[in-house]
């Protein structure tokens, strides 16, 4: 019976990474509307292409808000929580090397929750896990509009 449950496992796990699933995303962010999404494999092809290796993704959505893309979001699933945990420390621990075009500011706690905070390519960028899913938020320089704009994702992805 053991090995038939972990025959079966593999199984749904295999097809989970072969067929990523879209993820929900939210309709506005920061009072901005959605204005393109693409979710599923694409997202995840392109998440796969950013940054160039394969996660074992089983779910992914990719995000613009409002006129010229001001607001992007990515969302990237996992197959189990402790994988996404893996992924967020392999990013910051990159960035803190040095090998990304991104300057950490900081981190702070929302909720037992650690968001990462960056800036680069002339905007900021925050980071974090909610779960099995790893969130990346990327808003203009203008601190207001991207403080709101976490906030709604915060609570979009709790």
């Amino acid at each position: 019976m053991l090995a038939f449950l972990a025959s079966l496992g593999y199984w749904t796990y295999g097809a989970a990474v072969a067929n990523p699933a879209p993820v929900a995303v939210p309709d506005a962010v920061a009072g901005m509307p959605l204005a393109q999404k693409t979710v599923g494999p694409e997202a995840v092809a392109e998440v796969t292409r950013l940054h160039g290796k394969e996660f074992p993704l089983t779910s992914g959505a990719m995000a613009t808000y409002g006129g010229d893309g001001a607001v992007t979001l990515w969302v990237s699933g996992a197959p189990v929580s402790f994988i996404a945990n893996e992924m967020v420390h392999a990013m910051t621990d990159k960035i803190l090397k040095g090998r990304s075009p991104f300057t950490p500011t900081g981190t702070h706690d929302v909720d037992g929750r650690t968001v990462y905070k960056l800036v680069g390519m002339g905007q900021q960028h925050f980071y974090f896990q909610s779960g099995s899913l790893v969130v990346w938020l990327t808003a203009p320089m203008d601190e207001a509009l991207a403080e709101k704009a976490l906030e709604d994702v915060l609570q979009f992805y709790p």
